[in-house]
C-alpha cells in the first residue's frame, strides 16, 4: 500500500468513492501518511505474512487489491528469499484466508510483464535474473488454484514500466534519465537488450477502475490483463528522446549496442478487454520540458 503504484491506487479509490484501507510492512512517507489521512484511507502497519494479525481485516470486503511483493528485478535477485518471502509465501497466505471467508472478495492482482517474457524462455535460458518473474508467476498460479477451487472472481493485471506522478522511484531508469538531462549530465546507456513498455500511473489506475466495473459484471470469466501499449524504446533509444525532449546539451554514452526481439503480447485466452492508454510517453516528456 505504501508503495509507488500501491499507494496511487489506493488514493484514486478513495477519491473514487471507495471506503480504503490497506496494510503494508514498511511505513508510508510522511506526505502520503497526510493524504491517506486527508482521504479516511486507514493504514495498518503490518506483514501479509502475519496471519493473526490479517486475518480480521478481511471480513465483510468487496474488493482486494494485491500489490505486495519486491517490485524490482535487482532486488530479486540480490535477496532472493525477500523475494519469495513477501511474494508467493505472501500470496499463499493472503488467498487462503480469503478462500475461507464468507464473503469472496474481487482480488486485483498486480502482476508484471516480466512473465510474459519469462514464458517466453526454455529450461536452459532461466537464470537468477528471473526470479522475480518465477516469483510473480508462483504468485499468479497459487491466486489461479484458489480461485478456480473457490470460486472466487480474479484479475490478474500484468503492469509494465510504470511512471509518473509525484510517488515514482527517482532512481528507476526514466526518472535518472530525466534529472541527467536537466543537468546536462552524460546520460548512460548500460544496457540495450531490453525493451521498455511505458505505461503512466494514471493509465493504469484507469484500466485498473475500469476492469473492477467490467469485473462486477455477471459472467465476465476473463482473468488476465495485459496493461501496457506497444510502444516500447530501448535504453539508447530512451536516453536519445529525454535529450531531444529537454533540448539538453547532454552527452550519450553508448556502452552496448544490440537489442533482442520483443516479445509483444502473449494471450493466457482470449480477451475482449483491450488496454487503452491516453498518454504517451512523448508527449508526457514534451510537456514536463515546457514546465521545467
Amino acid at each position: 500500500m505504501c508503495g509507488f503504484v500501491g499507494s496511487e491506487l489506493a488514493i484514486a479509490l478513495a477519491k473514487a468513492g471507495y471506503r480504503v484501507a490497506g496494510v503494508d510492512r514498511m511505513m508510508p512517507h510522511a506526505d502520503t501518511a497526510d493524504e491517506f489521512a486527508s482521504l479516511g484511507i486507514r493504514f495498518h502497519h503490518l506483514d501479509l505474512l502475519d496471519r493473526s494479525g490479517l486475518a480480521p481485516l478481511l471480513t465483510d470486503i468487496d474488493i482486494v487489491v494485491h500489490a505486495a511483493g519486491v517490485s524490482r528485478v535487482s532486488d530479486a535477485r540480490a535477496n532472493p528469499m525477500d523475494c519469495i518471502n513477501s511474494t508467493v509465501l505472501a500470496t499463499t497466505n493472503l488467498i487462503e484466508l480469503l478462500a475461507g471467508a464468507a464473503r469472496k472478495p474481487l482480488i486485483i492482482y498486480l502482476s508484471t510483464r516480466e512473465v510474459s517474457y519469462y514464458d517466453t524462455l526454455d529450461d536452459t535460458q532461466v537464470n537468477v535474473d528471473h526470479i522475480y518473474a518465477i516469483s510473480k508467476k508462483s504468485a499468479e498460479q497459487l491466486l489461479l488454484a484458489f480461485a478456480n477451487s473457490y470460486e472466487m472472481p480474479l484479475a490478474i493485471c500484468r503492469l509494465s514500466d510504470v511512471y509518473g506522478g509525484k510517488r515514482d522511484h527517482v532512481n528507476k531508469l526514466l526518472p535518472t534519465f530525466v534529472k541527467r538531462a536537466k543537468q546536462n549530465q552524460a546520460v548512460r546507456v548500460l544496457n540495450n537488450q531490453t525493451r521498455f513498455h511505458f505505461t503512466h500511473i494514471q493509465d493504469v489506475i484507469d484500466s485498473i477502475l475500469d476492469i473492477v466495473m467490467l469485473l462486477q459484471t455477471s459472467g465476465h470469466r476473463q482473468r488476465c490483463f495485459e496493461l501496457w501499449s506497444d510502444e516500447s524504446y530501448t535504453a539508447e533509444e530512451l536516453a536519445a528522446l529525454v535529450v531531444s525532449s529537454f533540448k539538453s546539451n547532454s552527452r550519450i554514452d553508448y556502452a552496448v549496442h544490440g537489442v533482442v526481439q520483443d516479445i509483444g503480447r502473449i494471450r493466457l485466452e482470449s480477451r475482449t478487454w483491450q488496454f487503452s492508454p491516453k498518454f504517451s510517453l512523448k508527449d508526457e516528456l514534451n510537456r514536463l520540458s515546457e514546465s521545467y
